[in-house]
């Protein structure tokens, strides 16, 4: 009886984990097209401004369009983070671990490499 109990509560809980990573990657994709339709507006009035009439500020309105979508991607690639994490907690062999490795230090020095250029944007 004890061992059916913690069959039911091993699918129990790989099933909640399975719900919380698909969570976390519908925020994902809402954020990432949020970012894209966001972008794209900009862009397009920046170019209309820029048709109009000569528009002193589009230094400043580029600046703060990059800016925002660099906080946009580096918030998303938490969250994708933190979906792999959890992918992994329940089947941990070691390529698995392994894996979950290469992907976590890869979007690392992704995300150290997109706040660098938000600092640089920032100045």
């Amino acid at each position: 009886m004890a061992e059916s109990s913690q069959d039911l509560a091993h699918i129990y809980l790989e099933q909640m984990t399975n719900y919380a990573v698909f969570g976390l990657e519908a925020i994902i994709i809402i954020i990432i097209i949020a970012i894209v339709a966001a972008t794209l507006v900009e862009v397009f009035k920046i170019s209309i401004l820029s048709l109009k009439k000569k528009d002193e500020q589009r230094p400043q309105r580029v600046h703060k369009m990059v800016s925002r979508m660099l906080r946009g991607l580096l918030t998303s690639l938490d969250f994708l983070v933190a979906a792999d994490i959890l992918k992994t907690i329940l089947v941990p062999s070691l390529f698995e671990l392994a894996s979950l490795a290469v992907v976590v230090i890869i979007r690392i020095l992704l995300s150290w490499s997109l706040s660098k250029e938000l600092e640089s944007q920032q100045k």
